[in-house]
C-alpha cells in the first residue's frame, strides 16, 4: 500500500495531519449534535442562557467595540480580506494556500447559508443556526494560521498552538460580538466555528493529496526539491 509523500508546501505538516484529522472530526460530532438539538426551534437553550449571562455584561459596556467586531465577520469584509491574503499566498509562493485562502471561507458562507434555512432554528424571526459571521472570521483566522505555519514550521505542539490562536482569536471575538449584539444564540457561534473547522481543515487535508504541478518532469516554484552538494 502507499501513502502520501511529506511535502515541504503542504498546507498540513505531516506531524500535525492526525491531530488536525481528529481536531476536523470533534468538529463534525459537535456540529451535529448541536444541529440535532437545536434544529426547529427558537427559544435560547441551557448553554446559551449560561453563556450569555457573562457576555451580556461586557457587551452592554463595550458597545461601541462589539458593533465594530462583527464588521470582521460579514460577507464583504471576508470576501476581501480572503483574496488579499490569496494574493500575499501567490507573492510568497504557496500557490495552494493561495487556493485555500479562497475556497476555505467561501465554501463556509455557502455552507451556512444553505443550512441555515434548512435546519430553521431562529432568532427573532431570522435564521441562526450555523452564525456565517462567526464561520467567515473562522475560517480567516485558520487561513491566516496555516500562512504562518507554513513561513515558521514550528513542530507539532507549535502548529496546533498556531491554528487554536488563529481559531479561538478570530471566531471567539466575532462570535461574542454576535451574540453581544442579540443576532445570534451562542450555540450558534459554536455551530459557524465548527462549520469552518470542518471546511477549511478538511480542504487543507484533500488539497494536501493533490500531487505537485511539475513542468518538463521537475518540480516548479517551491515545489522545487533542494540541490545536492
Amino acid at each position: 500500500m502507499t501513502t502520501a509523500t511529506p511535502h515541504p508546501t503542504d498546507l498540513v505538516p505531516a506531524p500535525l495531519r492526525r491531530p488536525v484529522t481528529v481536531v476536523a472530526g470533534v468538529a463534525v460530532v459537535v456540529f451535529a449534535v448541536l444541529a440535532i438539538r437545536y434544529a426547529g426551534t427558537s427559544a435560547a437553550g441551557r448553554i446559551d442562557i449560561h453563556v450569555d449571562e457573562v457576555i451580556d455584561p461586557v457587551g452592554s459596556a463595550h458597545r461601541w467595540l462589539v458593533t465594530h467586531a462583527t464588521v470582521f465577520g460579514s460577507p464583504p469584509f471576508v470576501v476581501l480580506f480572503a483574496f488579499a491574503v490569496a494574493a500575499l499566498c501567490l507573492g510568497l509562493g504557496r500557490r495552494r494556500l493561495a487556493v485555500l485562502a479562497v475556497a476555505g471561507p467561501g465554501v463556509t458562507g455557502v455552507a451556512t447559508t444553505l443550512l441555515k434555512p434548512a435546519l430553521g432554528r431562529t432568532i427573532e424571526g431570522g435564521f441562526a443556526f450555523p452564525s456565517g459571521h462567526t464561520g467567515g472570521a473562522t475560517s480567516l483566522g485558520l487561513i491566516l494560521a496555516l500562512l504562518v505555519i507554513s513561513l515558521v514550521r514550528p513542530g507539532r505542539t507549535g502548529g496546533l498552538a498556531v491554528l487554536a490562536v488563529g481559531a479561538l482569536a478570530a471566531g471567539g471575538a466575532v462570535g461574542s460580538a454576535m451574540v453581544a449584539s442579540n443576532a445570534h444564540y451562542p450555540t450558534d457561534a459554536i455551530g459557524g466555528f465548527c462549520t469552518a473547522v470542518i471546511v477549511v481543515l478538511g480542504l487543507a487535508l484533500l488539497l494536501d493529496r493533490i500531487p505537485p504541478v511539475r513542468r518538463h518532469g521537475r518540480p516548479t516554484g517551491h515545489d522545487r526539491a533542494p540541490s545536492a552538494g
